[in-house]
């Protein structure tokens, strides 16, 4: 998704992904300016994406190269609802495309919608959040429900053995003023007595059932907080009692009556029969009486389908099932969560890339089945380690550079490096490395994908081999035909027909060109096989460029070249890969020049290096064919460059030579203007 904006930040156009996204079309936001088409939303206090993307701008204004964003909640206008919102997070980063001048002719934004994504791990942690709290609470409320079934029974007891002392006294006074009235005044006085007793047991009962509604209160509030419903069934009657909470996760008005044939249309068609089941063994005799089940419900009210999660257990009496009892809790978005998360381990497990996250300390947190494959270590033997396990001591660097351009917010794609397996086999990888960031975009963890390019290596290096086999077998008659000409050349110089020496020379400036092409392949093929040789002399750079001159001005070129200056200086190099050097970009400046006009030499000493420049006054090189112009088998391609011959192997050769001198080599070009190559050399004594 992409949205292309002026130098002054007006809207040209954007993707259709992008409109999709903030459910909006091109004619709406096209001409207007950035922050008046997608201002801050103001029902957020503190939000702040109109100057987080501001800042962004004008650094990519002020600096003129790419800036990456964290994730971003930026809020774009409802359409359809005037001065409504819809909510969004945004992964975004600002690329300036420049003119052939330097200067910055648009700015593109590139932004990954990861609204969903946020939403999934939000949503994920607000309900594990949500069960860690709703269990706590309903363990607190089982452990209060024993407390106060303890304090009942005492309660009971206490009033069963009060009742029964009571009734032995009453028999007794009964007895005593049946037997003798003179006893009357005894009798009278012990009855006072125990009217006191019972006065005492009424109050105690009477603060006992106090303290029970009260405990009721409190455990109805917990359970009306938690959103669990509660039900109790009477087999016998078939009554049967829901709390508002179960009503609500059924979908069940308060007026509608109730039965179980109500409860059991409810479940979902394909859990039905092994919900009944259950519930019925459980009001089986000798059974525990007692079960946990999760499935699905049909809302009666809409039709929607839930997930719960249901316990109950049942009370018997002589075998007989009295009372059933039960909780119900809804579910559904527990296990939504776990569906999505269900989902992501079963790619992640079924991929072929390893797949490895690690902490910004380069500790392995996760290790899947394909980096077992890849790397032959268990995730037990990995887990806990650190990723210094995998990578070869002479590439210990790598890690470092690496976590420092995450903790920046950037990514690193397609690293191809090398990686150390359990059996001490060199793996040649490719490497994508992302940051993890949590809700608030900081940096937690990282994500770490390998890829196995071994086999693209091993087709890599044949291939090579294949060249560098066929270029040599090449040589042989190459080297035939060109003394053929020779004597040729020699016998008929004379000829008196004007169309043999001209035909000749032709012939033998193309021998040269093929000549000069084979030597290219071959001298690739023994540098990316290790094998070509660098043999250092010292020799007075000056003289070595008046050499490559003199011997391109024979070859008939219409072109001014000119060595304007150049410093008596005396280099330790390879002579002979340093006039290759040369060679080439002075036969690239002819080439790429109109004839008759100046190719111009320097080189001069600074900081310890020479510097050699080639400039020409030719077509130039775009900026989009600059980072690349160096690369194997690389050609400009425009219909001003199609009738120039090359594979593109002569800049990259000349780049690789320089670069085993631990030199640099660099190009400075505009497009019709011309362009100036360089390169360094230390100096060495």
């Amino acid at each position: 998704m992409y949205l292309v904006l002026s130098p002054d930040l007006y809207i040209l156009t954007a993707s259709d992904l992008y409109l999709e996204a903030i459910e909006s079309t091109r004619e709406v936001i096209k001409g207007k300016h950035i922050f008046e088409a997608f201002p801050d939303n103001p029902e957020l206090p503190d939000a702040d994406g109109v100057q987080n993307i501001n800042t962004s701008l004008q650094t990519v204004l002020r600096t003129k190269k790419i800036h990456y964003m964290p994730v971003q909640r930026y809020d774009v206008p409802d359409r359809n609802n005037p001065g409504k919102f819809i909510q969004r997070y945004w992964d975004p980063s600002h690329t300036p495309v420049l003119d052939d001048e330097g200067n910055i002719s648009y700015i593109i934004q590139l932004a990954t919608n990861v609204t969903d994504k946020i939403r999934a791990e939000q949503a994920l942690l607000k309900s594990h959040r949500e069960q860690a709290e709703t269990t706590e609470q309903i363990k607190d409320l089982n452990n209060e429900l024993i407390a106060t079934n303890i304090q009942l029974r005492e309660a009971q007891q206490q009033l069963s053995l009060l009742n029964g002392q009571l009734e032995q006294r009453v028999a007794i006074r009964t007895r005593e003023l049946a037997q003798a009235n003179e006893e009357q005044a005894a009798v009278n006085e012990e009855m006072v007595a125990t009217n006191e007793e019972l006065t005492e047991i009424q109050e105690h009962l009477e603060q006992t059932n106090r303290e029970l509604a009260a405990s009721a209160s409190r455990l109805r509030l917990a359970v009306e907080s938690t959103g669990l419903g509660t039900w109790e069934y009477v087999p016998d009657t078939g009554e049967l009692y829901w709390s508002k909470e179960c009503r609500d996760i059924f979908g069940i008005e308060r007026y509608q009556p109730l039965d179980f044939g109500t409860y059991n249309r409810q479940i979902h068609p394909e859990d039905h029969d092994w919900v009944t089941a259950h519930i019925n063994t459980c009001l089986k005799p000798g059974i525990e009486g007692g079960y946990e089940l999760s499935h699905r419900i049909i809302r009666l009210n809409n039709g929607e389908v839930r997930w719960v999660k249901a316990q109950g257990t049942v009370e018997f009496e002589n075998e007989v099932p009295m009372r059933f009892l039960g909780t119900v809790l809804d579910i559904t978005g527990l296990k939504q969560v776990e569906e999505q998360s269900a989902r992501l381990a079963a790619i992640i497990t079924s991929s072929d890339d390893a797949i490895i996250s690690k902490t910004l300390e380069s500790v392995i947190m996760s290790w899947n089945d394909a980096a077992q494959r890849m790397f032959g270590y268990t995730a037990d033997e990995m887990i806990g380690e650190t990723m210094y396990k995998l990578i070869p001591t002479d590439r210990q660097e790598e890690e470092p550079m690496i976590l420092s351009r995450l903790k920046r917010g950037e990514r690193v794609e397609h690293f191809e490096t090398k990686r150390q397996a359990k059996d001490g086999r060199l793996i040649d990888v490719s490497l994508t490395i992302s940051p993890i960031n949590d809700n608030k975009g900081n940096i937690i963890g990282v994500s770490n994908i390998a890829r196995d390019i071994s086999e693209r290596k091993q087709d890599e290096a044949r291939k090579n081999d294949f060249i560098g086999m066929v270029s040599h077998e090449l040589k042989t008659p190459l080297t035939s035909l060109s003394a053929i000409l020779q004597v040729l050349n020699t016998k008929l110089k004379r000829s008196k027909d004007g169309f043999v020496p001209e035909a000749l020379n032709r012939a033998n400036q193309q021998v040269k060109k093929m000549s000069t092409m084979i030597n290219g392949f071959l001298n690739i093929s023994r540098l990316e096989s290790g094998k070509i040789q660098i043999d250092k002399q010292a020799f007075i750079i000056g003289d070595l460029i008046k050499e490559v001159i003199a011997e391109i001005s024979l070859t008939g070129v219409a072109h001014i070249i000119e060595l304007q200056s150049c410093d008596n200086v005396v280099i330790h190099a390879d002579r002979e890969k340093i006039f290759s050097v040369l060679t080439n970009l002075l036969s690239n400046a002819v080439k790429y020049s109109p004839k008759g006009s100046n190719v111009l030499i320097n080189c001069n000493q600074q900081d310890g290096k020479v510097l050699v420049s080639v400039s020409d006054e030719g077509l130039g090189i775009r900026p989009e064919d600059r980072d690349h112009i160096f690369d194997r088998y690389y050609r400009v391609e425009s219909s001003r460059t199609r009738h120039i011959s090359g594979f593109g192997i002569g800049l990259y050769l000349s780049a690789e030579i320089i670069q085993r001198h631990d030199g640099e080599i660099w190009v400075d070009s505009k497009s019709g203007k011309g362009s100036t190559f360089y390169f360094s050399l230390p100096l060495q004594p």
